[in-house]
């Protein structure tokens, strides 16, 4: 009797092996296309050139592994460990990585196009060489990377967290940046170009020669932040708040600082008193409507959306006679002028 419960338990264990991918004596890696691999625990294991198309490592502990120009288009990764594992020169086109751990993994050269990394954790990755086309990053950790001169044009990056990241040159035009955490970042001379900004955190920045043109900063904090010399043609900047904002050099033709409210709207006209539909029609009358359309923006109670409906706060900014102003507009005396 003990020997056929014995005999049961070894094929039970077998086949529970089998279906996690532990067990098999195929040659997986290196080929493991298509292969459920989910929960396995390879740490440290060598699967340099692996074939992991569309194959399901979810929940994978692959701790300090090396995949090494290894393809994982297609893979599916949520949630896997990924911890100082080698990605050099591998291939992760539209691989699914949302909340992984790929802090301090090394992916020099990698292939991220199309990739969903929603969530995921990329503390301190040198992104510099990586290939970033379409990738999907909102809500991801990317405290202290360098993504300097990396081209995320389009690039979804909401609520992502990038305090103290090393930006320089990046190339972010056209991209969906609101709710992202930028304070401290090193943003020179990047170009962020018809972007999505409102409600982010840009606290002591360094946007210095940074290209704004057209960019939307609905309510974004930019406080101490260095802005000199960058371009901020026809950026949407009501809300925000500059206090102590270096603009010496910085051109703000065509900016909107001041709300902006309906046409023929009487003297006493305050968004204040609106609500609802009335409040979102009063709005999208004016250049608002460039960012309401901002799912971040529009899905704001009205408890919380009517106290940035104010002017942008200038308090303590700093200026020069190279400032270019919008036309007409009135420097307040809280400004400070350091000319020559």
């Amino acid at each position: 009797m003990r020997l056929a419960k014995r005999i049961c338990l070894s094929i039970f264990i077998g086949i529970w092996l089998a279906g996690c991918g532990l067990g098999r004596t195929d040659n997986c890696p290196p080929n493991c296309v298509g292969r459920n691999l989910s929960s396995v625990d390879r740490r440290g294991v060598d699967a340099s050139n692996g074939l992991f198309m569309d194959a399901n490592l979810s929940k994978a502990n692959l701790v300090g592994a090396n995949l090494t120009t290894a393809n994982l288009t297609g893979a599916r990764l949520p949630q896997a460990n990924l911890e100082s594992a080698v990605l050099s020169g591998a291939r992760l086109v539209g691989a699914d990585l949302s909340l992984s751990n790929l802090r301090n993994a090394i992916l020099e050269y990698a292939d991220l196009s199309g990739a969903n990394l929603k969530g995921a954790s990329l503390l301190k990755v040198d992104l510099r060489t990586a290939v970033m086309r379409g990738a999907f990053l909102a809500g991801a950790d990317l405290i202290g990377c360098d993504l300097s001169k990396v081209n995320l044009s389009g690039v979804e990056m909401y609520n992502a967290n990038l305090s103290g990241a090393t930006l320089v040159e990046t190339n972010f035009s056209g991209g969906v940046l609101s709710g992202a955490n930028f304070s401290g970042a090193d943003m020179r001379r990047s170009s962020i170009s018809g972007a999505w900004i409102n409600l982010s955190l840009l606290v002591g920045s360094n946007l210095s020669y940074a290209n704004l043109t057209g960019s939307t900063l609905f309510g974004a904090d930019l406080t101490g932040a260095n802005l000199a010399n960058a371009r901020l043609n026809g950026a949407i900047l009501v809300g925000a708040d500059l206090s102590g904002v270096d603009l010496r050099g910085a051109d703000l033709t065509g900016a909107i600082l001041t709300l902006p409210t309906p046409p023929n709207s009487p003297p006493d006209f305050s968004y204040q008193l609106l609500t609802g539909d009335v409040l979102r029609s009063a709005l999208a009358q004016t250049a608002m409507t460039r960012f309401m359309a901002d799912s971040r923006v529009s899905d704001l109670t009205e408890t919380r959306l009517k106290p940035l409906l104010r002017d942008a706060i200038l308090q303590g900014v700093l200026y020069d006679e190279n400032t270019r102003w919008p036309l007409g507009f009135v420097v307040p005396s809280s400004a400070i002028y350091l000319g020559r």
